[in-house]
């Protein structure tokens, strides 16, 4: 009788392909005995019971193999049964159920009484049940349409067949396989984060990275999403299979292979945008930690990144204390100058007596004169053939003016300033002076 089943099966319903459409909100499913292509896959989930005259039968591996609960014998005993159930994980809840599956022996004589059936049920509710009977019975022809049942709310399903004639043998075998089988759980709860963290902020290196720690009940912790300007850009997952879509051709990334796909804990996660992936300005970026069922849960942001690196707003005019705002044209345009105070007509270049104080001052203005405030320059000091970052917080004041005052004890160098419109980014003014430093009337370099 099994054999006939497996052919039912597997000749009976061959061209269908089940593959429920997407999930909804806070919900995923998971695929057992066969994937959304067809090929064989593990019955992951399921689990078998059967008292003495019931067997089940796990051919999920095979081509067109299935679930099998049956009664095989030709007068089964009272109360054999033969089971498969699946239990929802902790947090939570089974609300959809699908599959291909055939009966076998339901449509069989004229019997007197309803003492077989097949039934698949949830804790809380009937799916689909028969009893066959000479009379009051709709159940008259074998099952063999898909079943696809939505809105339940169940801890557990299972299919089954039983004889109900208790003490007594039944009438006659009974069987019923199911293969692509689809399970939906609601998995309400969002991942908690904890510890977020920036590692690097992108300044120095081109690549905003941000470090956190997560926790997840239910499906557990799927990918990190990122968002640019409010839409999805990159979603890193955040382990390997069974953490994987199993249906990747469609638009519903919430699909697995087993109950609980994913870690339920993560500690030092990272994600990292690189500043050369996004299209050239600022952009609004933010970090999210994603568990299987799709719930989100901020990591880090919104934050402009790059940042424009100018006061957005009132930044006075480099001759002038009228207000003006700058715009991101406007700060890509900006010009550094810079002079030391008592070099001859504000000269780049100089020559001091060790141990006098240097002053050197500039001003950063875009094309059209505005003054551009709050821009930081970056001063390098070049010396004996080494170039080094000396300071990083330097501002540029109302108008765009700018003062850096030299240690007093400074020796013969280079100094580079390094304004950048946008950071992190490209360099897109700079200045460079020269300072030569005598002592005892000699050109001064330290060792």
């Amino acid at each position: 009788m099994l054999r006939s089943v497996w052919m039912a099966l597997g000749l009976g319903l061959g061209l269908l392909v089940l593959a429920p459409g997407g999930a909804g909100a806070d919900t995923y499913l998971v695929t057992s005995c066969h994937d959304p292509s067809g090929a064989p896959n593990a019955a992951a989930g399921w689990v078998a019971v059967a008292t003495s005259g019931g067997v089940t039968g796990n051919g999920c591996t095979t081509a067109n193999g299935g679930l099998t609960a049956s009664l095989p014998d030709a007068n089964p005993s009272g109360n054999a049964t033969a089971n498969w159930r699946f239990n929802a994980p902790a947090g939570t809840r089974i609300v959809r159920v699908s599959a291909r599956r055939v009966t076998f022996g339901l449509a069989g004589p004229t019997v007197e009484q309803n003492d077989i059936a097949y039934v698949m049920a949830t804790n809380s509710q009937t799916l689909e049940t028969c009893a066959p009977a000479a009379t009051g019975s709709s159940c008259i022809a074998e099952l063999t349409a898909p079943i696809d049942k939505q809105g339940l709310d169940g801890t557990f399903v299972e299919m089954r067949v039983l004889c109900t004639n208790a003490g007594r043998t039944c009438t006659r075998p009974l069987a019923v396989a199911a293969s692509h089988l689809w399970v939906g759980l609601m998995d309400p709860a969002a991942p908690a984060v904890t510890n977020p963290r920036v590692v690097d902020d992108g300044d120095q290196s081109g690549k905003l990275r941000v470090s956190y720690d997560a926790a997840d009940v239910g499906g557990g912790l799927y990918r990190t999403i990122v968002k640019v300007d409010g839409k999805v850009a990159q979603a890193l997952p955040l382990g390997t299979a069974p953490c994987a879509d199993v249906n990747p051709g469609d638009d519903d990334p919430y699909q697995f292979n087993v109950p609980v796909p994913c870690q339920a804990a993560i500690t030092g996660a990272q994600a990292a945008v690189d500043v050369r992936s996004l299209p050239p300005g600022p952009h609004g970026i933010e970090l999210a930690v994603e568990d299987a069922a799709g719930n989100a849960t901020s990591v880090f942001g919104p934050v402009e990144f790059p940042k424009l690196n100018a006061n957005i707003g009132p930044g006075g005019n480099a001759n002038s204390g009228s207000s003006a705002a700058i715009t991101q044209a406007e700060a890509l345009s900006g010009r550094l100058r810079m002079w030391f105070v008592k070099a001859p007509d504000r000269g780049r270049s100089y020559t001091s007596r060790y141990g006098t104080r240097v002053v050197t001052r500039g001003v950063l203005r875009t094309r059209s004169g505005k003054g551009i405030q709050g821009a930081r320059i970056d001063v390098y000091h070049i010396r004996n053939g080494q170039r080094r970052l000396l300071k990083t917080g330097l501002k540029s004041r109302a108008g765009g003016k700018l003062t850096l005052i030299l240690p007093i004890n400074v020796d013969t160098r280079t100094i580079e300033y390094d304004y950048r419109a946008l950071r992190p980014g490209p360099v897109t003014s700079r200045q460079r002076l020269r300072l030569q430093v005598l002592r005892n009337g000699r050109l001064f370099h330290r060792t």
